[in-house]
């Protein structure tokens, strides 16, 4: 019997796009070959729209669909919204949700849920378990993701700017809500400091509505099921399934390393300062002129302190080259002409989905010693796991990807895929499949 499956996201192509829609697209078109036809419906600040992109039909919902009532019956629990109007007319077996945003997030599950409708929850992002959404505790090191009001309030204010030694007494405020008379008079960042508990509390509060309302979660890592462990979310909810590249990246010709051609390290994701590409800027800027390295950083950025900061560091290192945006059918191409990948995140990645492609072009990894990055890449076996947080041993890493050939070709070789989107796609097949069958003997 073939299944028919609604995946909602945040954001969809053709606008600007992640990890995220990337894994969707391709996770739609391997299910098809598992007797699963999917729909894909993502908000839009636009009015609703309906195309076709790689084959597979595409709903764009206006970002307040779930507020639009369609009907008012006196009962309540009879009426509907556009946004449940759009997925019941798919009349799917299966509602799956991508995203932990306001367009496509907790209101968006619990109206499905009012439908009877099977859901799952992939998390793909940090941000349902932390409020800072980087997942690092004080900024210092991995969190193992309980949702203490007390610590993450602490946490969060330091983000926030509030100097270190004034950050734990905002652990003393009672649990103000942001929206309470006395809070909201003061101005926004004071109001927020001031509700860091609440919003904590909220936050944990929310964790646990998605576990009831879901029929199981999805894990892309092992460090979400254990962040999830930690909030009491019951086991059997939770499936760990990792992502895995496009079908597109295969066949890289191996690039030669002997000569004296220079090594080239590339850099591809967001120009944000969660991503840490100035960390490599650094790095490249404390070795010798005369080492036979480059880099090539591809990405743009939407925090304009952040970029006027990174182009001038990079204005001052004539080895780096910026790229600009690099759209994902451009992607292999791209990795086809570096020979080191590099991926210094600042936060806990969940994949990412770059170093799959990475290792199933055979390009070793220079990646964060964080979170999924860490359980992707085997230091000294193909890559190296270095410190988040220091540009030295990013430095003394590029120095050896450039002076010492042989490793470097034996970190390629033994960098190679391990898991294809025909193992992702049969993973979430049988899930759907006992999900209902679950359902079916929940109901005799």
């Amino acid at each position: 019997m073939r299944l028919r499956v609604v995946h909602c996201v945040g954001f969809y192509f053709p606008d600007s796009t992640g990890g995220t829609e990337v894994y969707v697209r391709d996770l739609v078109s391997a299910l098809s070959r598992q007797s699963v036809d999917g729909t894909i419906i993502a908000a839009t600040d636009g009015i609703l729209d309906r195309y076709s992109w790689n084959g597979v039909d595409v709903v764009r919902y206006p970002i307040d669909a779930t507020e639009s009532q369609r009907t008012r019956p006196r009962d309540v629990r009879q009426r509907r919204t556009s946004f449940q109007d759009i997925v019941e007319a798919h009349q799917p077996d299966i509602f799956h949700l991508h995203s932990w945003t306001s367009g496509a997030g907790l209101r968006h599950l619990r109206q499905v849920a009012r439908l009877g409708i099977p859901t799952v929850v992939t998390m793909h992002v940090p941000s349902a378990l932390c409020m800072r959404g980087t997942m690092l505790l004080y900024d210092r090191q991995a969190c193992d993701g309980l949702i203490d009001d007390r610590r993450c309030a602490e946490c969060w204010a330091l983000d926030r700017g509030l100097p270190r030694p004034i950050a734990p007494l905002v652990t003393h405020l009672p649990k103000w809500d942001v929206t309470d008379s006395f809070v909201s008079r003061m101005s926004q960042r004071a109001a927020s400091l001031l509700s860091a508990r609440a919003a904590a509390e909220t936050k944990a509060r929310q964790l646990r509505s998605m576990a009831t309302l879901s029929d199981r979660i999805v894990a892309p890592s092992e460090w979400v099921r254990a962040a999830l462990a930690a909030n009491a979310i019951p086991s059997e909810k939770v499936v760990v399934s990792g992502q895995a590249a496009s079908d597109a990246f295969f066949d890289r010709k191996q690039r030669p390393l002997e000569g004296h051609r220079e090594i080239v390290i590339g850099f591809l994701g967001r120009l944000e300062s969660y991503k840490g590409a100035d960390l490599l800027v650094r790095a490249l800027s404390r070795l010798p002129a005369d080492l036979p390295v480059r880099m090539r950083i591809a990405g743009i950025g939407t925090d304009p302190r952040f970029t006027r900061r990174f182009e001038a560091l990079v204005a001052n290192e004539p080895r780096v080259t910026l790229v600009g945006l690099v759209e994902h059918e451009q992607v292999p191409d791209f990795l086809a002409d570096i020979d080191v990948l590099a991926v210094p995140s600042r936060y806990m990645e969940t994949g990412p989905i770059v170093v799959q492609e990475a290792r199933a072009l055979g390009i070793p990894v220079m990646g964060a010693d964080l979170g999924g990055i860490s359980e992707r890449v085997e230091d000294g076996v193909d890559g190296w796991l270095l410190p988040f947080d220091d540009p030295q041993p990013w430095a003394e890493a590029i120095r050896e990807a450039a002076t010492d050939r042989a490793k470097l070709a034996r970190l390629s070789a033994n960098m190679h895929r391990k898991r294809s989107q025909d193992d992702v796609a049969s993973e979430m097949a049988a899930l759907y499949r006992q999900i209902l069958a679950d359902r079916e003997r929940a109901h005799v």
